[in-house]
């Protein structure tokens, strides 16, 4: 078969990680080679910024620290791609342009501005899933896994990242699911836009 590249975008809480677990279950179930990978990845940049070891930086800052750790991902999906593995990503450039525009503590990059540079170092999926969740929800979730929380995971700076993900959504063509519904109905959502891309 031919390879693939699928990426599963959406706010905290709107359930990316388990999509993206039982999407590679089901795929493995049928004998398709499938990697799953997330960004900022976990070697070398992306584990850097993963660290918090670059300190108080702007979000400006930051924003080129995700497309330096992308331009290298991108490269490794691509061949892997070109093997013909199903690469399924956890977040790609979509998160890097909302979050980075969203307004924290004051501080943001503008939108257009982080657009652009992302437009030469990414590749084009074969297929974007938003998991679009009304960020109240998506925080209530947050609040029960037990971690520490981060300083993304307020409900006002949420609730621009939302409003940005739904801007790129219409921008770049991706295919919107309600993650606030079950499990499973989000699953069998996704698995019917994949078989089209997936062959």
């Amino acid at each position: 078969m031919s390879g693939a590249f699928i990426v599963i975008e959406g706010a905290d809480g709107a359930g990316k990680s388990t999509l993206c677990r039982n999407i590679s279950k089901a795929l493995e179930s049928r004998g398709i080679d499938i990697v799953v990978t997330a960004e900022p990845t976990h070697e070398g940049i992306g584990a850097f910024i993963r660290s918090g070891e670059a300190g108080s930086i702007s979000q400006r800052t930051e924003a080129l620290l995700f497309v330096a750790d992308r331009n290298n991902h991108t490269e490794k999906i691509e061949k892997m791609v070109s093997e013909g593995k199903v690469v399924l990503c956890d977040r790609y450039f979509a998160s890097t342009v909302a979050y980075q525009s969203a307004k924290l503590d004051g501080d943001s990059s503008d939108r257009g501005w982080l657009i652009d540079i992302n437009r030469r170092f990414i590749g084009i999926p074969d297929a974007t899933i938003l998991l679009d969740i009304d960020p109240a929800i998506g925080m209530g979730r947050v609040g029960t896994r037990g971690e520490e929380i981060s300083k993304f995971e307020r409900l006002d700076f949420q609730n621009q990242v939302r409003s940005n993900y739904l801007f790129l959504a219409k921008e770049f063509g991706f295919n919107i699911i309600d993650s606030s519904r079950s499990e499973q109905e989000v699953f069998s959502e996704a698995m019917s836009i994949l078989d089209r891309v997936i062959r």
